[in-house]
């Protein structure tokens, strides 16, 4: 019979890629890991992993099981957690990603108030690319995560705040930089994961001049400390800038920016999850209905060039 300690083991060691690490995980034997793996894969009737001496993998099967065995979980969860919230108790699991590199005061406050006021809630953070982020909240992986984008979404969405882009690196005087004045400036951007480089080329393309990209890399550390050893330009959301810069502004002299908000799985909801998306909203966003689409027509625009 499938029940949820062998889905929990199966997901542990999914994740892990390790049957000892999954058994440190759940508190349990290495030996109880692999007997729930074994009757879930005879019920199944599939292997759900490859084997061998130094790795352990999910097989195509096993890739086609892990997002409905999340989602299975996450499931089983949330009934314990509506008992619970009809009963007034407040307790369950929110695992919350955010953008590597992201500086949000406001979250960390917003986290240590809700610690504090439902300790019974625990919360699991994990930092990673908004790419990674997005996929790991549709698969199930992570609850909800704090990205940063230029495109649409098919996750669940809203927005919190638009980030400007600022050019780091150009005379300590200069307050704002024309994104056709770095035509001839080699740059040091973010990738795609970040979001940065997609609205920089959008820029671009309407004011139909070209960039000399030098460098682009993932994380906003390397891409300072590349900066500062004279690889070129600095372009950077100024969250994720340790210092100030000019602020980019495209051919209309509008600035250039992206937007940073939360996404949610369309489908998997939690009381635990709605109520940390609730106080996210309230203190950092728009006051709305959290993640009600794909879409958010109240926006809030953070008004970073007053800092």
């Amino acid at each position: 019979m499938m029940d949820v300690l062998k889905l929990q083991a199966f997901v542990a060691v999914a994740e892990e890629e390790s049957f000892g690490a999954a058994a440190d995980r759940l508190g349990i034997a290495q030996s109880t890991i692999s007997s729930r793996i074994k009757e879930l894969e005879s019920i199944l009737g599939q292997r759900l992993f490859t084997r061998t001496s130094r790795q352990v993998r999910l097989s195509y099967p096993g890739e086609a099981a892990l997002p409905r065995a999340r989602a299975a979980l996450t499931a089983l969860d949330g009934v314990q957690q509506a008992v619970d919230d009809v009963a007034g108790i407040r307790r369950g699991r929110v695992r919350l990603g955010l953008v590597t590199g992201a500086e949000l005061p406001e979250l960390g406050d917003t986290l240590a108030a809700f610690a504090s006021e439902f300790p019974g809630v625990a919360l699991v953070l994990t930092s990673a690319s908004s790419d990674d982020l997005v996929q790991s909240v549709s698969d199930g992986a992570l609850d909800i995560a704090i990205v940063v984008r230029t495109d649409p979404t098919h996750l669940r969405w809203v927005e919190l705040m638009r980030d400007p882009l600022i050019v780091v690196g150009l005379p300590a005087t200069t307050r704002t930089v024309a994104i056709t004045d770095l035509s001839t400036e080699p740059l040091v951007v973010l990738d795609a994961g970040a979001g940065a480089r997609d609205a920089l080329e959008s820029a671009a393309q309407r004011a139909r001049t070209r960039l000399a990209i030098a460098v682009q890399v993932s994380t906003p550390g390397m891409a300072w400390d590349l900066h500062t050893r004279g690889m070129g330009l600095l372009v950077i959301p100024r969250s994720l800038a340790p210092g100030g810069g000019a602020l980019l502004v495209d051919a209309d002299e509008a600035e250039t920016s992206v937007m940073v908000g939360l996404v949610g799985h369309p489908e998997i909801r939690t009381p635990a999850t709605e109520l940390l998306l609730e106080r996210l909203t309230l203190h950092m966003g728009p006051v709305s209905d959290p993640l009600a689409d794909g879409t958010s027509s109240d926006v809030r625009r953070a008004n970073h060039e007053h800092r």
